[in-house]
């Protein structure tokens, strides 16, 4: 890797690994809830979309292959196969979405706090949304730098809002069989899990959603008091 963009490549295998944190998260939760049964789905689930390896060194994972692309199949593999998941569990209990949002929720508090630790974020810091949205950044897969990701479209200490023209997830949850709109809200639970983390002044607001049916996405941090 270059010496220029090798930190950008370490940088969104960080973003890999906090999605394939989240899909712990919620697995370890629909285990805990359906018992053996889960056992028995996942294991159809994984027979079509194997278990990640995110924990080998990325050099070892991109060996020999174009780093965008394999860095790019990271991220379908990991996103299509939490989708795959959630998608299996709901098609045998639809209370397995709740289940998952909370677990996605819970996840985002966590790596809230941890942002606010590993980062050093000061009192002032963690009081601004303006500061909690860049730092959501470092941790939500959002796309390749590449892609159009979130767009900052007003911003304040209080209040930060941004949106979306387009959904880079929506291909791969289809893909897999979930619904677009579960896994909008499943996400958007684990972001403001993740302003929470920082703040518990912090609230998020998705005020609009493609897969809602809107044109496009808005969503919002804004300091509670």
């Amino acid at each position: 890797m270059s010496l220029v963009l090798g930190p950008i490549h370490h940088w969104m295998y960080g973003k890999i690994k906090t999605t394939e944190a989240r899909e712990s998260a919620i697995v370890s939760a629909l285990k805990a809830k359906y018992g053996a049964e889960a056992d028995k789905i996942l294991e159809q689930v994984y027979k079509k979309y194997p278990k990640s390896s995110v924990n080998k060194p990325l050099e070892e994972l991109l060996a020999n292959k174009p780093i965008h692309q394999g860095i790019q199949n990271l991220i379908v593999e990991g996103e299509t196969r939490e989708a795959a998941i959630i998608a299996a569990f709901c098609a045998q209990d639809i209370n397995a979405a709740k289940i998952a949002a909370d677990a996605a929720r819970k996840h985002g508090i966590s790596c809230g706090k941890e942002a606010a630790r590993s980062k050093g974020l000061s009192a002032a810091d963690c009081n601004s949304t303006s500061k909690a949205f860049e730092v959501l950044g470092d941790y939500l897969c959002d796309g390749m730098p590449c892609d159009r990701g979130a767009q900052v479209v007003a911003d304040s200490e209080k209040s930060t809002s941004w949106d979306h023209e387009s959904c880079v997830h929506e291909a791969y949850w289809r893909d897999a069989g979930a619904d677009f709109l579960t896994m909008c809200n499943i996400i958007n639970e684990w972001i403001a899990g993740f302003g929470e983390g920082i703040n518990p002044q912090i609230a998020y607001t998705r005020e609009k959603a493609l897969a809602a049916g809107d044109p496009s996405c808005l969503s919002n941090f804004k300091i509670k008091n």
